[in-house]
């Protein structure tokens, strides 16, 4: 009897080292593994990210959806696994700060409407800044460093329109899919042509004609999985140009 109740005990003993075991090799996930959906463009929003040092900022910037949100989330993710969420606001400059590590932050942000669907539509790596980011934390390695680098996507200057001119357009990713709307102003109508420009970092560029319709848009096929860029220029009757608009855009890819 007493050797069968040491037998039980020694099962036991080593029935628990076995968990803990377990439980202590489980490891998360760094980058989280996130594919972005972007809203339809009657429902765009717009969220800019920005880090000082170890401090990041999230602020709303506006779009088509402002009006029928539900929720806007904002995570930052550490590389030990550990993350903060706030709510965001979505009035037109509404911000909330992070305290992050510095050392390669993820950024990721989901927007709930009032009908109930849901899209993950933001997933940014912030830098790692030196001085800052202590040893615990191993370094990020950014996919995207290289074609970053690529001088096909260093914007050109931007050329002022005059107030009584004004030309709006927005570019936005869907997935795969740049879409160029163009959102009016006052020169609407003065239009000549407005040309859009897709530049691809090994140089490729691909040009279309955007019409002066509010709505109207034109889209591109991403060249890559990290980084494209989109120029504009418009001709008015008067014989004048603008280069107005020109954005490096960060494609959705999955980690």
């Amino acid at each position: 009897m007493h050797s069968t109740k040491a037998v039980m005990l020694v099962l036991l003993i080593l029935s628990l080292m076995f968990v803990g075991i377990g439980t202590a090799t489980e490891t998360s996930v760094f980058p989280v593994p996130v594919q972005t959906i972007q809203p339809p463009v009657n429902l765009s929003i717009g969220v800019q990210v920005d880090q000082m040092g170890s401090q990041i900022n999230a602020t709303f910037r506006g779009g088509f959806g402002q009006n029928l949100l539900k929720s806007l989330q904002i995570t930052v993710t550490s590389p030990d696994g550990t993350s903060q969420t706030q709510n965001l606001g979505w009035e037109t400059g509404n911000t909330v700060t992070f305290t992050g590590t510095g050392c390669g932050d993820q950024v990721t942000g989901t927007a709930v409407y009032m009908d109930g669907v849901e899209y993950p539509f933001l997933n940014e790596m912030m830098s790692s800044v030196s001085g800052i980011c202590s040893a615990d934390f191993r370094e990020v390695t950014d996919p995207c460093a290289e074609i970053a680098a690529s001088p096909s996507l260093k914007p050109d200057p931007i050329e002022e329109i005059p107030a009584n001119k004004s030309v709006i357009i927005q570019a936005n990713v869907d997935i795969r899919t740049i879409n160029v709307e163009f959102r009016g102003g006052f020169g609407q109508n003065l239009i000549k042509s407005l040309k859009v420009s897709r530049y691809a970092p090994d140089g490729a560029i691909d040009i279309k004609d955007l019409g002066n319709t509010v709505g109207s848009t034109v889209s591109f096929e991403a060249s890559n999985n990290c980084l494209d860029r989109i120029g504009a220029d418009v001709s008015f009757m008067d014989g004048t140009q603008y280069h107005f608009y020109d954005q490096v855009l960060h494609i959705s890819r999955t980690h």
